[in-house]
């Protein structure tokens, strides 16, 4: 397995550790790679606008 290191700003610390606490996430790791896996096509559509209407 490859290596990046991810910086957090400490500001965002504590949302990230009460989101570890009540999934039983492991670490900060495994938390970034369940959010970039689930989450990122959703955040790019939507910083670039490209939202679906029904």
């Amino acid at each position: 397995m490859k290596s990046k290191r991810v910086v957090l700003d400490e500001k965002h610390v504590p949302k990230a550790e009460e989101v570890i606490r009540q999934t039983g996430i492991n670490n900060l790791s495994q938390l970034f790679t369940i959010l970039l896996v689930n989450y990122g096509d959703t955040l790019v559509r939507s910083l670039k606008g490209d939202y679906e209407t029904n």
